[in-house]
């Protein structure tokens, strides 16, 4: 068997030569957008260098890049116009936020395509806001709204004030304050919000990113989020934890 060559990807920055098995194409492709649209801006200067010799960060890309493979050509034009449109729109502390939010819609639709669902495609945006994706089940019209819970202003503050010095009190990740479950209850009420701005049926899909980065207090944090979602009678509601790996919460009658 012959040799695989290391294929070359030609960006503003120059040439560089990358392995087979780290190649993203749809990733790759829309950071070659955001170069074009916005030339001064260095967020991803460094990128191909970077992925190639930190695992973790090719982890991180590679798993919005294996969701956005599912897309269709349609959907996918329609996603890269609606995240390059937030590229400027920042946290502070969290570069890029609105840029990430949309990406992370990927990750609803490619679970509606797993599911079975019918003629699931993004929903370009217009003056009055609307569900993120449309889909159909046995015929009938749903939609589906996307959130995404990111880290806590307290944990980009820890985050950005930390040296070797410091040592993290755990205990901080023990529990969700209430400060967090009222950030997630509204999340959810602004979603159905606008699920039923043009339909009466959807699913609304949740993706959150803890300030436990490692998740090690998941289940606390399951059995905090199931009880909560019973208490507020939640139903068609879809939680993804993290951006690796399979952990979830699924709380649906009609979207299993």
């Amino acid at each position: 068997m012959p040799l695989v060559p290391k294929l070359q990807l030609a960006t503003k920055n120059g040439c560089q030569a990358w392995d087979k098995k780290i190649m993203m194409r749809r990733i790759l492709e829309i950071i070659a957008n955001v170069r074009d649209k916005y030339p001064n801006d260095d967020f991803f200067s460094n990128f191909e260098y970077s992925c190639r010799i930190s695992p973790l960060k090719r982890q991180y890309y590679r798993a919005y890049n294996n969701a956005l493979n599912i897309l269709d050509i349609e959907s996918w034009q329609v996603l890269k116009e609606k995240a390059l449109q937030q590229y400027l729109n920042h946290r502070k502390g969290q570069k890029k936020q609105g840029f990430f939010n949309q990406l992370n819609e990927a990750f609803a639709y490619r679970y509606l395509i797993r599911k079975g669902f019918d003629d699931v495609k993004f929903i370009r945006e217009g003056k009055n806001k609307t569900p993120d994706i449309g889909f159909k089940v046995h015929n009938t019209q749903s939609y589906c709204e996307v959130k995404t819970l990111g880290i806590s202003d307290d944990e980009i503050n820890r985050r950005t004030t930390w040296t070797s010095s410091k040592v993290n009190d755990c205990s901080l990740y023990e529990s969700l304050n209430d400060g967090f479950v009222n950030k997630f209850y509204d999340a959810v009420n602004a979603a159905r919000q606008q699920i039923c701005s043009v339909g009466s049926d959807g699913l609304v899909y949740i993706i959150i990113r803890f300030d436990d980065i490692a998740l090690d207090n998941y289940q606390d944090y399951r059995r905090r989020l199931i009880s909560f979602c019973k208490m507020h009678r939640f139903d068609n509601l879809f939680i993804k934890m993290g951006l690796f790996g399979n952990l979830r919460i699924c709380i649906t009658s009609h979207y299993k």
